[in-house]
């Protein structure tokens, strides 16, 4: 795949990419127990879901794939509800998944009508780059007072090698996961600086950052964002 593409083409090619391999990943997370890139990475991001959440917690998990979080959140008692652009990621949650679930675009999230909550969690679902900047500004309207957002994404710095680390849009790839994958994503990578300024234009700050260890150390590592909404005068 040329890397020579608008913005809003590679857009179209990250829902395009799960469409088409929407059954692959379900198999996968079925039959061989995948949840995240690896055990740390997901044990780290309950470990801080954790912090945040009493029973009855109102959890949103933006682009929740087959349900797979929300299902354990239901089962431990919050109110969970997961949103994904893939339609048949979403019907398989709703038929084997508890919990409520909707297909949406995350980049008009206020727009669903979902409600407010007291936790908003993406786990390694923020691809896009528009898409990406409209969700995290939509966040701020749909936490109730000291409501949190909890990101997990790839860290930026896997991707700079031994060049000066910038934003940009990067091959993706669905290697060391089983089953017959076809194209992958493509994925547009922040900056540390830039995720900074997203959060401060959103109206967000960052509370603190993880980087979880990782069961390889020449495979991608990954970075941890927990961010609190703040009052501000737009």
């Amino acid at each position: 795949m040329s890397l020579k593409k608008t913005p809003d083409l590679y857009e179209k090619l990250i829902v395009q990419a799960w469409d088409e391999n929407g059954r692959s990943w379900i198999d996968a997370v079925r039959d061989h127990g995948i949840r995240s890139p690896g055990v740390a990475s997901r044990d780290a991001l309950l470990a801080a879901i954790n912090d945040h959440v009493q029973p009855n917690s109102r959890v949103l998990d933006v682009g929740c794939g087959e349900g797979w979080l929300v299902d354990l959140l239901t089962r431990s008692g919050s109110r969970a509800v997961g949103v994904d652009a893939s339609r048949e990621l979403i019907e398989y949650a709703q038929e084997h998944r508890k919990g409520h679930y909707v297909v949406g675009d995350q980049s008009d999230l206020a727009k669903l009508g979902l409600g407010i909550f007291d936790l908003v969690v993406c786990n390694f679902s923020l691809f896009g780059d528009e898409t990406v900047r409209r969700c995290v500004m939509s966040v701020p309207q749909m936490l109730t007072p000291g409501g949190v957002l909890i990101i997990q994404t790839l860290h930026p710095m896997m991707f700079s090698g031994n060049e000066v680390a910038k934003s940009g849009w990067r091959e993706g790839t669905w290697a060391g996961l089983p089953g017959d994958f076809g194209e992958p994503s493509p994925l547009y990578v922040r900056t540390l600086a830039d995720w900074s300024r997203l959060f401060s234009e959103a109206g967000l700050v960052v509370s603190r950052m993880l980087e979880p260890a990782s069961e390889n150390p020449t495979s991608k590592s990954l970075i941890f964002f927990i961010s609190r909404c703040v009052k501000t005068d737009r």
